[in-house]
């Protein structure tokens, strides 16, 4: 049996969650910060200042080389609502990372030096991953501007190359000072350790962090649409189209079953892989319809509503209200039932539980996921309790989401094959002084 976490809460505001795991020989920590890329100033500052904290801190050497010199492993993501520094190290190494933790809140490394190295990395994976792939970006980038009104949804968190480049160390140190305070942030340790004993240890290191104000971090939820919004993209690099709908999800903090059903229309969707109801057989234009579900992140640790969008290929000469019509249609037959729900959704629970079970065989995502339940949904076991939760909805509540989707207003963007520029008149030289 699992010891349940406890808890402490030091004086200066910082929250700690211990998970003893006797035996397992290792220790797992995790800084979790209640600041993600829907409360940056700039777009990307999240994912920059995460870089930037991840590789170094100034009163030692780089982070990373001292948790790789004991063998461990460390790692860093930047979400909606949140941004994580994971480490995993032998269990005696406990108070190095507590000691690494201190450093990394008390003395980061925000020179002009490393931030321009770390800045040139981020920009290095904008135009890998999004900017230099056909379609790149089309869900992540572009669909929310299209989707949302406040500037929280609107923009993307993987960042502005631009703005990335006029964000200094001065900025980004103010929101370092404003969202990395101690009042913002859970610690989780899981793992082969003495509570006691890291108690002991997290107060001698962690707090004497200076407690300060916390950058407030309103909630502004989005007004439904009440009009379909459509945009086309010109997409220079694809020999095909991309179409992809977007809808704003219900929001988990306030509707959760609403929101578990349209996580497991998702998955449907994805899994579907057959003919739309208006394209049977010889009369499909583009063989079987095969979409692809995309949320704000992962859907069980968002905090709010955020984004839910269907994504597919179609040939370049389909117009975008015919694609449009095919997923609609496709959603229409699930929320009428006429395709079978009951066989594939308890698949794709059965699946889920497997994931989200296996999440749990790691005690680094143990440790994460104990932070994210705390902070995100006020209850460390949140992600053991998602099975059941899953378990327990019915396949109505699925077929009801198709259909407040089949006809929702949402917004559609179409990338498609830039057109190609007409070759220039040929003009054939003549020699000064020939006859023409």
């Amino acid at each position: 049996m699992t010891p349940q976490p406890t808890g402490l809460r030091l004086d200066n505001g910082l929250n700690v969650l211990l998970q003893p795991l006797p035996g397992c020989q290792v220790v797992a920590t995790c800084l979790h910060v209640g600041t993600g890329f829907r409360n940056e100033p700039v777009a990307g500052a999240a994912h920059l200042l995460e870089h930037v904290l991840a590789q170094g801190a100034s009163s030692s050497r780089p982070l990373t080389d001292a948790v790789a010199a004991t063998g461990g492993t460390a790692n860093a993501r930047t979400a909606a609502d949140y941004t994580q520094y994971t480490a995993i190290l032998p269990a005696g190494a406990l108070e190095l990372g507590l000691r690494i933790e201190h450093d990394r809140l008390t003395d980061p490394d925000l020179g002009p030096s490393h931030v321009s190295a770390q800045t040139a990395v981020v920009q290095a994976e904008i135009r890998r991953n999004m900017l230099q792939r056909p379609h790149g970006g089309l869900v992540l980038f572009d669909l929310p501007a299209l989707l949302h009104d406040s500037w929280n949804n609107r923009h993307n968190g993987y960042g502005d190359i631009d703005a990335l480049h006029d964000l200094g160390p001065a900025e980004l140190g103010r929101f370092f000072q404003e969202s990395y305070a101690p009042g913002n942030i859970h610690l989780a340790l899981a793992g082969d350790f003495d509570p006691a004993h890291a108690r002991d240890l997290v107060e001698r290191h962690l707090a004497s962090v200076p407690p300060r104000a916390t950058r407030p971090r309103p909630h502004l939820p989005e007004a439904p649409l009440t009009a379909p919004r459509h945009a086309l993209r010109d997409e220079r690099i694809a020999t095909g189209a991309r179409t992809a709908i977007g809808f704003r999800t219900p929001d988990p903090a306030t509707d959760p079953d609403t929101h578990l059903a349209t996580v497991l229309l998702g998955e449907l969707l994805e899994t579907l892989g057959t003919d739309c109801p208006c394209h049977r057989g010889t009369r499909r234009p583009w063989g079987p319809f095969k979409a692809r579900a995309h949320r704000t992140g992962n859907p069980f640790d968002v905090a709010r509503d955020a984004l839910f969008a269907v994504d597919f290929p179609h040939p370049a000469d389909t117009g975008p209200d015919e694609a449009e019509h095919c997923l609609r249609s496709v959603l229409a037959g699930i929320a009428d039932s006429t395709v079978p729900l009951a066989g594939p959704l308890a698949r794709i629970r059965r699946q889920l539980a497997l994931a989200l079970h296996a999440e749990l065989d790691s005690v680094m995502s143990q440790a994460s996921w104990l932070c994210v339940g705390a902070a995100v949904h006020h209850d460390p076991l949140h992600l053991a309790g998602l099975p059941d939760a899953l378990l327990r909805l019915p396949d109505t509540a699925v077929a009801a989401a198709a259909a407040r989707h089949a006809t929702a207003p949402a917004a559609r963007l179409t990338s498609r094959p830039a057109p190609t520029a007409p070759a220039p008149t040929a003009v054939t030289a003549v020699p000064t002084g020939a006859a023409p």
